[in-house]
C-alpha cells in the first residue's frame, strides 16, 4: 500500500482516529466502572453501618445483651462477607463479627472533634480492605463507634476482569473500526482511482477516451474539466497535426532544401530535398547531430556563425556530394518571439541547386565578352579601311584593296548580326515555334543539294543516304530544321580535308528518327565538347574566322532542335573526325497527315 495514496491516507486517518476513540474509551469507561465498584462497596458499608447503628446504641447503653448482637454481627459478616467491629468510648471491642478489618480500626477510643469517616486501609494481612467509622452518641455525648470494612480484593478482581473486557471490547472496536474505514477509504478513493486512470489514458494520448463522470459532485466537476480539456487538447493536436501536414508537404515538394537545427546543433527538421543536395541519402531524424552524418564546412560555419549571433548569412558552396553542383546557402536565426534581441531558439538554412544559374551567369558574362570581342575586330577592321579610303593620296590599288577589306568584314558584321537576331527569335518563340508534320529527311535533302556546290569546289565528297522505305515523320518546322541541317553540313564541309568525306545517315527508330552527320576531318579535343555549343565558342578562334564562322551556328542547331523536342549530341576524336546526331521525336502512324 502506497503510504502517499489518497486512499492510504483516508484509511490510517480513520483507523488512528478509532483506534485513539476506542482507547479513550476503554480507559474512561474502566476508570468510571472501577470508581462505580468502589462506590457501591462504600454505599453497602454506610447503609450496613447506619442500619446497625440503633441496636449498636442499646448495646453501649445496657439496654441490650451484648452477645445476641454478636450473633448478629457474626452472621451478617458471613453473609455480606463484611467485617463488622462495635468499640465503647474507649476503644475496647464490644462486639464484631471476626478478627478486626484493619489494622489502623478505630478501636483507639473516641477524641474530641471525631467525626465519621470512609478510607482505605491496609490489614494486617496485608490485604488492602474498604472500611467507613461511625460513631455512636447518646445525648450528644459519643459512647462508642461502629466500624464495618470490606476486603477490596474482590472488587480489584472485578475490576480486572472488567479492564480486561473493557480491552476486548476495544480491539474488536478498533478490528471492526479498521475494516470500516478500509470500506470508506476504499468507497471515497474509488472515484479518484478511476479519475486517475482515466487521466492516465488521456496522459499517454488517448485523447478519444472520455473521463467517467460518475461518484460525488466534486469528481464530477474534475471529470467534466478534464473532458473539456481532452476536447481542447484534441482541438489543438488536430489543428498542429493538420499544419504540420501541410508544412511537410510544403517541404516536400520544394527544390530547395531546408534544415533546421536548435541551439545545440541538432536537428529539428530536414526535408528530402536537402538530404538529396547534401548528399546524405535519407533526411535526418529529429534529435539527430548533424555533423555526425554530414560534412560540409560552409555550412556549418554559416550555422555557428548565425547561432553565434549574426542575424542572416548568405553565400555558394562547393556541394559536400562532390557532383560538381554548387549551392546557394542562406542561413537565418530563428528565436522565442520576434526580434533579435528574443531567447535563441536555433537556426534554419535554405539550400538551392545554383549551378545552372551560376553557369547561365557566367554565359552571359561569356556572351557579352565574346560579343564584344567578335564585333571589335571587324568594327576596327572597316574603320581602318574607311580612314584609309578617306586619304585621297592612296593608290588606286591600296584604295581597291582597304575597299575588299572592309567589305569583307561589313559582311561578317551583317552575317554576327544575323544569327543574333536568328537566335533571338528562335528563343523567343520556344514552344511557340509552329509545326506541322515533315519528313525528317526532306530539310536534309535540302540543305546538302543547297551545299553540294561548296563540297565540290572543296573537293570534299558529300554523301546522302537513300530514301527510307517508309517515311519518318516528325513534328517540325521544315525552315528550322533545314537551318539546323545547313550548319551542321557547312561546319563538316569547312573542317574536313581536300579529299575527305561528309556522310548523312537517317536512323529510323521505334519512337524517334536519328539523323548523324558525320565527317573525317579534324575533330574536336574532349575538352572542348562540353561547351561547343555555347554562343561564340571556338576551338580555334583564328582557324574559325579565317572560314567566315560566326560562333553561333550550334547554338542555333541546340536551340532549334530543343523547340522541336528532340536532342542533339556530339562525338568526336582529334585526327579522325566528328559526329553530330540529331534525334527527333517521330509521329504516331495514326497521327500523320503529310
Amino acid at each position: 500500500m502506497n503510504l502517499d495514496s489518497f486512499f492510504a491516507r483516508i484509511f490510517l486517518s480513520l483507523s488512528g482516529l478509532v483506534a485513539a476513540v476506542a482507547l479513550a474509551a476503554v480507559i474512561v469507561a474502566g476508570a468510571l466502572l472501577s470508581a462505580q465498584q468502589v462506590r457501591a462497596t462504600d454505599e453497602r458499608l454506610e447503609a450496613l453501618t447506619e442500619s446497625l447503628a440503633a441496636e449498636a446504641e442499646l448495646v453501649l447503653r445496657g439496654g441490650a445483651p451484648a452477645d445476641p448482637f454478636g450473633e448478629r454481627l457474626r452472621a451478617l459478616g458471613s453473609a455480606s462477607g463484611l467485617a463488622i467491629t462495635l468499640a465503647d468510648a474507649d476503644g475496647l471491642v464490644v462486639a464484631g463479627s471476626g478478627a478486626p478489618a484493619a489494622s489502623g480500626s478505630r478501636t483507639d477510643g473516641l477524641g474530641p472533634g471525631r467525626r465519621p469517616a470512609l478510607e482505605t486501609q491496609l490489614a494486617a494481612s496485608g490485604r488492602e480492605v474498604r472500611q467507613v467509622w461511625r460513631p455512636i452518641e447518646v445525648e450528644g455525648r459519643p459512647v462508642g463507634s461502629l466500624t464495618a470494612s470490606a476486603d477490596l480484593a474482590q472488587v480489584r478482581a472485578a475490576q480486572a476482569e472488567l479492564r480486561a473486557g473493557l480491552a476486548w471490547f476495544g480491539a474488536a472496536a478498533v478490528v471492526l473500526g479498521a475494516a470500516a474505514s478500509w470500506w470508506i477509504a476504499r468507497q471515497l478513493a474509488r472515484p479518484f482511482q478511476e479519475l486517475e486512470a482515466d487521466a492516465a489514458e488521456l496522459a499517454a494520448g488517448r485523447l478519444d477516451a472520455d473521463v467517467r463522470s460518475a461518484g460525488p459532485a466534486e469528481r464530477r466537476r474534475l471529470a467534466d474539466g478534464l473532458n473539456a480539456l481532452a476536447r481542447h487538447l484534441r482541438a489543438r493536436l488536430e489543428e498542429m497535426r493538420r499544419a504540420r501536414t501541410e508544412v511537410e508537404t510544403v517541404l516536400s515538394s520544394m527544390q530547395e532544401g531546408v534544415v533546421a537545427v536548435d541551439a545545440r546543433e541538432r536537428v529539428v527538421l530536414m526535408n528530402q530535398a536537402a538530404a538529396r543536395l547534401l548528399g546524405v541519402g535519407t533526411a535526418l531524424e529529429p534529435g539527430d547531430s548533424l555533423w555526425e552524418r554530414l560534412r560540409f564546412p560552409e555550412l556549418e560555419r554559416a550555422l555557428r556563425a548565425v547561432l553565434a549571433g549574426t542575424p542572416a548569412w548568405h553565400g555558394d558552396a562547393a556541394s559536400p556530394a562532390q557532383d560538381g553542383r554548387v549551392l546557394g546557402l542562406s542561413v537565418a536565426r530563428v528565436a522565442h518571439g520576434d526580434g533579435l534581441d528574443k531567447p535563441l531558439a536555433g537556426a534554419v538554412a535554405l539550400l538551392s541547386d545554383v549551378t545552372a544559374i551560376r553557369r547561365l551567369e557566367q554565359v552571359r558574362i561569356d556572351f557579352v565578352a565574346n560579343v564584344s570581342h567578335e564585333l571589335r575586330t571587324p568594327l576596327a577592321a572597316v574603320m581602318g579601311s574607311l580612314e584609309t579610303l578617306a586619304d585621297p593620296e592612296q593608290e588606286p590599288e591600296t584604295r581597291q584593296r582597304f575597299l575588299e577589306i572592309g567589305n569583307r568584314n561589313a559582311a561578317r558584321l551583317q552575317a554576327i548580326v544575323s544569327d543574333l537576331l536568328d537566335l533571338s527569335s528562335i528563343e523567343a518563340e520556344g514552344d511557340r515555334m509552329p509545326l506541322e508534320p515533315v519528313r525528317a529527311d526532306a530539310p536534309l535533302r535540302t540543305a546538302a543539294g543547297a551545299l553540294a556546290g561548296a563540297a565540290e569546289s572543296k573537293g570534299v565528297r558529300l554523301e546522302l543516304p537513300p530514301p527510307t522505305p517508309e517515311p519518318a515523320i516528325v513534328r517540325g518546322n521544315a525552315q528550322r530544321l533545314e537551318q539546323v541541317f545547313t550548319n551542321l553540313l557547312e561546319n563538316a564541309i569547312k573542317y574536313t580535308p581536300q579529299g575527305g568525306r561528309v556522310l548523312a545517315r537517317v536512323r529510323v527508330l521505334p519512337r524517334e528518327v536519328q539523323v548523324d552527320v558525320e565527317d573525317s576531318g579534324m575533330g574536336i579535343p574532349a575538352a572542348a565538347l562540353p561547351r561547343i555549343f555555347e554562343r561564340f565558342y571556338r576551338v580555334d578562334r583564328s582557324r574559325s574566322r579565317e572560314m567566315g564562322g560566326t560562333g553561333l551556328g550550334l547554338a542555333i542547331v541546340k536551340h532549334v532542335v530543343r523547340a522541336h523536342g528532340g536532342t542533339v549530341s556530339v562525338r568526336s576524336e582529334e585526327g579522325r573526325g566528328t559526329t553530330f546526331t540529331v534525334a527527333l521525336p517521330l509521329i504516331p502512324e495514326s497521327t500523320r497527315s503529310v
